[in-house]
């Protein structure tokens, strides 16, 4: 059941991001093909323009991205079209669980059509070898591409945690009788605030732990693998939280849905 699910959530999900991705692809197109031009002032002009406009396009699309998964789970789940879906014989949790799944799914699609429409705009001969070179080689005693790796899923997993963490807020907020949506806001702030402060907490435990780390970034000694042990922490520690906010979601539509 939960394939068919998230199917469906993906392909309704599909209606709001193929407009985002065409933007993106076509600005990638008119960039390739303004750069054939650049010698003309006029063309070269509207080319900068078109790069100011495509890094605008590449920097909101992972906002967008989220506020889209946002906006439907709240229409899905909590708004009109809420009657239907919780009448479905289908779990709460799979309900849930297909919204971060989806989440997660087209974040990937549009980091990938992102890469797709760079590659279309700047793609270069050599420049594959280039990159590969670049990322083969060490920094600090660590390949580039693992640091890479490792800072991709850490950034993944905050993400995920940024989206249950609104869900988590919803879900409070809807359980209430009245102001839902002035509740939902009032809950993410607190939960914002909340993680901003057990961070601070976390990371005044592992200055405590070992009050040499941020003396050793300036020096000779740093090494890749200190900073990621470090972000490591704050990692797991984010996939925590990631977790209670899920159970929160999951716990307060279970028990005590209250559709609009």
């Amino acid at each position: 059941m939960l394939g068919k699910v998230l199917k469906y959530d993906i392909k309704v999900l599909s209606r709001y991001l193929i407009p985002l991705y065409a933007v993106l692809l076509g600005l990638g197109l008119m960039i390739r093909l303004l750069s054939f031009f650049e010698k003309v002032s006029i063309i070269n002009i509207i080319l900068g323009i078109m790069i100011v406009a495509f890094i605008f396009a590449v920097t909101f699309s992972f906002i967008l991205n989220g506020i889209f998964v946002i906006k439907y789970y709240l229409e899905n789940l909590y708004k009109d079209q809420g009657y239907l879906t919780h009448t479905l014989p289908v779990k709460k949790g799979t309900l849930l669980l297909s919204k971060v799944l989806v989440a997660l799914i087209t974040i990937i699609m549009t980091f990938v059509i992102i890469i797709i429409s760079v590659l279309i705009a700047f793609y270069t001969n050599g420049l594959f070898g280039d990159v590969f070179k670049v990322l083969g080689q060490s920094l600090a005693g660590m390949e580039i591409y693992k640091f890479i790796l490792f800072m991709l899923v850490y950034g993944l997993i905050g993400y995920l945690t940024t989206i249950l963490m609104v869900f988590a807020s919803i879900s409070i907020g809807f359980s209430k009788s009245s102001n839902k949506l002035v509740n939902s806001v009032v809950w993410a702030l607190i939960f914002y605030f909340g993680m901003e402060f057990l961070y601070m907490g976390v990371l005044g435990i592992v200055m405590g732990i070992n009050p040499s780390f941020i003396a050793n970034l300036d020096n000779n000694t740093f090494m890749m693998a200190d900073l990621l042990n470090f972000f490591m922490i704050f990692m797991v520690f984010t996939a925590c939280i990631g977790g209670v906010y899920y159970y929160i979601s999951y716990r307060f539509m279970n028990k005590k849905l209250n559709l609009e």
